[in-house]
């Protein structure tokens, strides 16, 4: 219970087994971080994940080749021929016509074999490989 008291979550009507929880600390193993150089990479991609918020975006998964990591290519769910999603839909083999709906799962398929480049974006929180959302493309 000091540690509850300690962390300011001491909740005296919380029942025993959730205090019991809340006590246990969280374990993690420590790895090496994986680095990817900058530069045309392949992979399969693993899935699609749509996403309503912040906005509506879907993240393409890609399992890279030589590398035991998986990255996303996250863009928004807008259509046009000069948009992100359509200039890869169009990579894919979509024609794009004005008012008609794209099945987006028809082209970028599961297991697909791709090619792409990454190009290493330094934030506040680290340096990150991101694929470069124009130069993916099947292989």
């Amino acid at each position: 219970m000091k540690r509850l008291y300690q962390f300011g979550i001491y909740d005296p009507l919380l029942k025993k087994e959730d205090r019991e929880r809340l006590e246990t600390m969280v374990k993690a193993k420590v790895e090496k971080a994986v680095t990817i150089a900058d530069g045309k990479h392949t992979g399969k991609i693993k899935e699609l994940i749509e996403k309503e918020k912040p906005y509506h975006y879907v993240d393409i998964v890609i399992s890279v080749d030589e590398l035991d990591i998986d990255l996303k290519c996250g863009v928004p769910v807008h259509i046009t021929e000069n948009s992100a999603l359509g200039k890869i839909l169009t990579n894919f083999g979509a024609s794009l016509e004005e008012g008609k709906e794209v099945e987006v799962e028809n082209f970028l398929k599961d297991g697909t074999e791709v090619e792409f480049t990454t190009v290493t974006e330094e934030t506040k929180k680290g340096s990150f490989a991101r694929i470069q959302p124009m130069t993916l493309k099947p292989k």
